[in-house]
């Protein structure tokens, strides 16, 4: 049978639990209001970018394309050496409490990792706990990087992994609000397939300086480099957004046990005095 103190050490013990949430929810909303703006502005910075680098590409494919037909080569070509293979990349966390996004990207990254030949590259803890849970017997490789913040040697060892990969998908958690974030894959290939073009991009002619060989060199891989730390921001953003709305949820829920918790010991008390109030009746009419 409950007692009252059982009750009381229960509340005193949800309290705990809520002045812990509260901490978590404030924590994360600081996080998230600081990465926020820079996230997006740099999305839309990002997205320009790489539409004037798909531009260069598509106008050297239609301009090598005819060469390439001459001399029998492939319909392919790249600029820096990569070593043939796919890989699938989960930037997942450290700790858990980020609510749905972390598990939610890393479904959608172990159904490709599943079902294709691609390499494994894991980024934080949790996801490696939850890949080593689904025993494949697949190799990978496990890095560990910071939850919030930057580590820019440890981002150099990332990227100096991946970027010899010929195609790379990076599975990532993006920010849409405050309330909702969703899994997204970032699809980088180093080849540029050899075609005829747009229409529109035949009305288009650009001279490069020095030559058009070195600047697609620069884009490929600084173009990766910043589209990557682009996604490890977005990261780090949805994670902290999905933490304080799980936080916030969480807190919601204590409130609501704290009042269940008072209801009864309120009813312990009454019950109790009742007793009392009947004893010394029964004992005034036994006088």
């Amino acid at each position: 049978m409950t007692t009252l103190i059982d009750i009381k050490e229960e509340i005193d013990t949800v309290n705990a639990l809520g002045d812990l949430i509260n901490a978590y929810e404030e924590i994360a909303s600081l996080r998230m209001k600081k990465i926020r703006d820079m996230v997006l502005r740099n999305r839309s910075y990002q997205e320009e970018i790489n539409s004037v680098f798909e531009k260069v590409r598509r106008w050297y494919s239609r301009e090598t394309l005819a060469l390439a037909k001459k001399k029998g080569e492939s319909k392919q070509i790249t600029f820096i050496p990569h070593n043939g293979k796919n890989v699938s990349v989960l930037l997942s966390a450290n700790t858990g409490l980020y609510g749905s996004i972390v598990p939610n990207t890393y479904q959608m990254f172990i159904k490709e990792a599943r079902g294709s030949q691609s390499e494994i590259t894991i980024i934080g803890k949790y996801g490696l706990q939850l890949f080593l849970s689904e025993n494949l017997g697949k190799p990978y490789t496990y890095f560990e990087f910071p939850d919030y913040g930057d580590d820019n040697e440890k981002l150099y060892n990332v990227i100096k992994h991946i970027v010899q990969y010929e195609k790379i998908h990076v599975y990532y958690g993006k920010f849409k609000n405050i309330v909702f974030q969703e899994p997204a894959m970032l699809s980088v290939s180093a080849k540029i397939e050899l075609s005829e073009g747009k229409e529109s991009d035949k009305k288009e002619f650009y001279i490069f300086e020095p030559t058009l060989e070195k600047i697609l060199i620069y884009f490929e891989t600084q173009i990766f480099t910043s589209l990557f730390q682009q996604s490890m921001k977005e990261s780090q953003l949805s994670k902290f957004a999905s933490r304080f709305v799980a936080m916030d949820k969480a807190s919601s829920n204590t409130k609501q046990e704290i009042k269940k918790l008072e209801f009864e010991k309120n009813r312990i008390i009454h019950n109790s005095f009742n007793k009392k109030q009947l004893s010394l009746v029964a004992g005034l009419l036994t006088r």
